[in-house]
Parts: C-alpha cells; structure tokens; sequence
C-alpha cells in the first residue's frame, strides 16, 4: 500500500497534469498541495480544500478512488479510518487486533491468516461464526484471545 501522498501524487500523474496546472484546477495553494504530495502536511478533513481536490481529480464521491484517498489521510493522521468506526461491530474486535499486532513481529503468515479469519467473519456462515474464527484464531496463533 502506498502512502497518502504517493496516491495522491500518483492520481494527479495519471490525470497527466503538472502540479501547477492542478493547482490552478482545483483552486488550492500550490505549495501546501505540493507538501500534501510529500507528506509534509495533513490533508484537511474540513473545509474546501478536500471537495476541490476530489473534483479536480475528477472523482466521484463514492468512488474507490476517493475512498482509498480518504482512507489514507486518515491514516497518515494516525487515526483509523472513519468508514471502520462508522462499523460498531468491527470496532468491537479492534483490541484483539491491536493486541496481536503489539505482541511482537508479525510475518507475513500471520498477517494473511488474520485477513483470512477477518474476510470469514464477514462472509455469510453459520451461527456458530464467532466460535469457528475463535478456534481457527487458537489454532493459528496459540493465543485463546477471548470470545
């Protein structure tokens, strides 16, 4: 995954548009884009500056595009993003996640069975869902975490 600033660098290549040219475009102060670009400022939640840049990109609101841009800010923020807090029962299992994370280096292998158990859950199973990742979890990682 790309930083925030390379997505949005990366958007504005391939809308083959020179950073000034953009600027123009979308109405905003060169120089401050230009430390958006570099990861030097945080991208606005608030105020016009998010809106004219969308627009001059041509995205569309509830595009994956803007959303992946939107996710990123977030991050580069050191926030989570607002579409994971917007899902109560996601941001419920956000401590086991955290806590497997902060117990020490986490491969590769690790990080896939956790998008596995994750993409499980969210797919339509059986009633007995939450026992099942439980166990898959244990058995993967030895950790009995709690239900």
């Amino acid at each position: 995954m790309s930083t925030f600033g390379q997505y949005l660098k990366q958007k504005r290549i391939e809308r083959e548009m020179p950073l000034r040219e953009f600027c123009i475009a979308a109405s905003v102060d060169p120089g401050n884009y230009s430390k958006y670009e570099r990861g030097l400022l945080a991208f606005p939640t608030k105020g016009p500056v998010p809106e004219q840049i969308r627009k001059a990109l041509g995205m569309d609101v509830d595009g994956d595009e803007w959303r992946e841009i939107q996710m990123l800010a977030d991050l580069d923020r050191g926030e989570i993003p607002k579409r994971i807090l917007s899902d109560s029962e996601l941001v419920g299992k956000l401590p086991i996640l955290f806590r497997t994370l902060e117990g020490g280096p986490v491969t590769d292998k690790t990080f896939e069975d956790i998008i596995t158990l994750i993409r499980k859950e969210y797919s339509p199973v059986t009633d007995n869902t939450t026992l099942d990742i439980h166990r898959d979890w244990t058995e993967s990682t030895g950790d009995p975490g709690e239900v």
